[in-house]
C-alpha cells in the first residue's frame, strides 16, 4: 500500500509539473516570435482563400492546396517555398477578392476622398495636372516601368541578389517583399477606393462593385500594338478599387531598398527609378500622388523590419560563392550553394570577437614579480579564413544555422622551452601557436 501511495503521489507530480511546463511554454512570450505569428496569419489568410474561391472546381483546390503544404516539407523544396510562402499569400489572396460577395465587403466605396486630399496636401489633383499632355511616345515611357519592367523586376532582381549578395539575403527580400503586398491588398480590400480613371469617366458619381475596371491610359498602348492587352486584363480584375495603397509605387520601392543594401553607391538609380514609376502611374490616371507616398510607406516600414534580419555586406566578396568561401565560378556552383546554410550574423559576430582577442594579445601589460612587465606577444600571420561546409539534407527552417564550420590551420601550442622573465610561454593567457 505504502509503494502503491508513493507511486501514485509521484506520478500526481510529474502530472503537475508536466501541465506547468505546458502552461509556461503557451504563454512564453518567446514561443510567439514574428516567424510564429506569421506563419498563423498565412495560414489563416490562406483558409479564407480556400473556402471562398469558386474555381477552380473543389477536388482541383485541394490538390493544390496539399501539393503547396507539402513542398514545405520536402527538405530541398523548401527552400523555395518556404521563403516565397508569402508571395504565394498574397497572389492567392488577390485572385480571392473576385469571390467575395458584395454583401461582406465594405458598404461605402470612396470616391472624392483621395482627390480632396491631392488638392489639400499639393494644391491640385497631379494626375490630372500630368495626364493632360499625352504623347505616343510619353505613353511607350509609361508603359515600360508600370507594364513591362513592373512584373519583370522582382525576378530579375532576386537573381541578382542571388548571385551577388550575401546568403540569406534573397529569402528576407522574399518574405519583405510578400508581406508588403498582403498588408497592401488588405487595406485595399477594407478601403476602396476609386483612381483616377474613375474620376475621368463617371465624375463624384457614388461606386459600387458592379463597376468593372478601366485600363486607363494603357488603352492608348492596346491600340498602339493592336491587342486588347490591358484592357481585358483591367476589365476582369479581382480588385477593381484597390487605388490606396500603390502596390506599383510600394513594389519599386522596396526594391529599390534592397538595391542600395546591396549596392550603396546605386542611390541615384533607385532614387530615379522610383521617380520613373511615380510618373508613370499618375500619367496613365491610374493612382495619385496620395497613394504612391502611401505605397511607398508601406514598403519603407517592411523594410525597416526586414532589415534586422539581413546578413551583413562584406566589401571584399563580390559574389555569393565568396562569402561561402568557394574559389569556382560556375553555374554549378551556384547551383549546389543552394545546398549549405550558414548563420552568417553569428558567423560574422564569431570573427569580430576573435579578432578583437587577437589584438588584445599583441601588447599586454603583466606583473613579474611584483614588478609591471610589458610583454610583447608575437603571433602568426592572419590568413583568410577557409570554410567547411557541411552537406545538411534534414528539415531545418530557413533562420536556423547552416552546416558550416571552421578549419583551421594551426597546430598544437609548442612545446615548452626555457624562458626569461619576459618570455610568456609560462603564462596561459598568453598562448603561442606555430605553423605544422
Amino acid at each position: 500500500m505504502t509503494a502503491t501511495h508513493l507511486n501514485s503521489s509521484s506520478n500526481n507530480k510529474n502530472i503537475v509539473i508536466s501541465t506547468d511546463r505546458l502552461l509556461s511554454m503557451l504563454s512564453s512570450p518567446q514561443r510567439w516570435s514574428l516567424k510564429t505569428v506569421s506563419y498563423v496569419a498565412m495560414g489563416i489568410l490562406l483558409t479564407f482563400d480556400f473556402m471562398i474561391i469558386r474555381s477552380p472546381p473543389f477536388l482541383v483546390r485541394l490538390a493544390l492546396a496539399v501539393l503547396l503544404a507539402s513542398s514545405t516539407m520536402i527538405p530541398y523544396i523548401r527552400r523555395f517555398t518556404v521563403p516565397a510562402m508569402p508571395i504565394f499569400t498574397w497572389l492567392i489572396t488577390f485572385y480571392a477578392n473576385q469571390f467575395i460577395p458584395a454583401d461582406y465587403r465594405p458598404g461605402h466605396i470612396f470616391v472624392n476622398i483621395l482627390p480632396s486630399l491631392e488638392r489639400i496636401l499639393y494644391g491640385a489633383n497631379l494626375s490630372e495636372i500630368i495626364s493632360k499632355h499625352q504623347h505616343p511616345i510619353l505613353d511607350v515611357l509609361a508603359w515600360l516601368p508600370y507594364g513591362v519592367i513592373h512584373f519583370s523586376l522582382p525576378f530579375i532582381f532576386a537573381l541578382a541578389l542571388f548571385i551577388f549578395g550575401p546568403p540569406k539575403s534573397l529569402q528576407v527580400f522574399g518574405k519583405a517583399f510578400g508581406w508588403m503586398n498582403v498588408c497592401g491588398v488588405l487595406t485595399q480590400l477594407m478601403f476602396p477606393n476609386a483612381s483616377p480613371w474613375y474620376e475621368m469617366s463617371y465624375g463624384s458619381a457614388p461606386a459600387d462593385y458592379t463597376i468593372p475596371g478601366e485600363a486607363g491610359g494603357l488603352a492608348r498602348i492596346d491600340k498602339i500594338l493592336h491587342l486588347n492587352l490591358y484592357g481585358s486584363s483591367f476589365g476582369a480584375s479581382p480588385l477593381v478599387f484597390g487605388a490606396f495603397p500603390s502596390l506599383h509605387s510600394g513594389s519599386a520601392t522596396i526594391e529599390m531598398a534592397f538595391l542600395v543594401y546591396l549596392f550603396p553607391k546605386a542611390w541615384p538609380l533607385a532614387i530615379g527609378y522610383t521617380m520613373w514609376m511615380w510618373w508613370s502611374t499618375m500619367y496613365l490616371t491610374h493612382h495619385y500622388l496620395v497613394d504612391l507616398v502611401g505605397g511607398s510607406i508601406y514598403a519603407f516600414l517592411t523594410f525597416f523590419v526586414a532589415r534586422r534580419y539581413l546578413p551583413k555586406v562584406r566589401p571584399e566578396c563580390r559574389t555569393r560563392l565568396d562569402y561561402l568561401g568557394i574559389k569556382e565560378v560556375s553555374f554549378r556552383s551556384f547551383f549546389q550553394s543552394i545546398e549549405f546554410r550558414a548563420n552568417y550574423g553569428y558567423l560574422a559576430n564569431k570573427c569580430d570577437q576573435d579578432q578583437d582577442e587577437y589584438e588584445k594579445l599583441m601588447h599586454a601589460t603583466v606583473d613579474m614579480d611584483g614588478m609591471p612587465q610589458d610583454v610583447l606577444v608575437l603571433m602568426e600571420p592572419e590568413e583568410k579564413m577557409e570554410l567547411r561546409l557541411r552537406r545538411f539534407d534534414g528539415n531545418m527552417d530557413d533562420e536556423e544555422n547552416m552546416g558550416l564550420s571552421y578549419s583551421g590551420s594551426s597546430s598544437p601550442a609548442e612545446p615548452a622551452s626555457p624562458t626569461t622573465p619576459r618570455t610568456p610561454l609560462s603564462f596561459p593567457q598568453f598562448p603561442l601557436h606555430s605553423k605544422a
